[in-house]
């Protein structure tokens, strides 16, 4: 009789343990969700910052390497201060292309010589959603 007693209390201490478990793994299972889901956004923020910061380096490139001057090039100075007039640094590019939307480029521009040869190095800061990443490129008319 005593056995009978002990075996019909522990369905509501099982069923409440079950419960109790079954709500922690949800907890779990969402906690979860929410922090891949804010990883994926910071991953994607990473992503555009990065093709912002190389669409501002290749714009600079581009003014300094103009398509049209492409036959002059040699003999010319290769340095920051050779830019066309007008056309100085830091360079502020704001974008508002899909993808690049709300998106900006700070460009700047400092000369390193190496064995004689001046190099013109452009560093690019890409800025999406306070997500930031950096472009150096370093060229030279050589």
């Amino acid at each position: 009789m005593v056995g009978k007693v002990l075996q019909r209390g522990i369905g509501l201490p099982a069923a409440i343990f079950t419960i109790t478990l079954l709500a922690l793994i949800a907890v779990a299972i969402y906690q979860l969700g929410s922090q891949n889901a804010a990883s994926y956004q910071e991953q994607i923020n990473l992503t555009r910052a990065f093709y912002a910061a190389e669409s501002g380096a290749g714009f600079a490139l581009n003014s300094l390497f103009a398509p049209e001057d492409y036959p002059l090039y040699s003999g010319r100075a290769a340095n920051c201060s050779a830019w066309p007039a007008g056309t100085g640094f830091p360079r502020l590019y704001e974008f508002s292309v899909a993808g690049l939307n709300q998106c900006t480029a700070s460009v700047s521009c400092a000369d390193v010589v190496v064995d004689t040869t001046v190099y013109s190095t452009l560093t690019s800061t890409g800025t999406c959603d306070d997500v930031t990443r950096i472009v150096q490129v370093r060229t030279s008319y050589e």
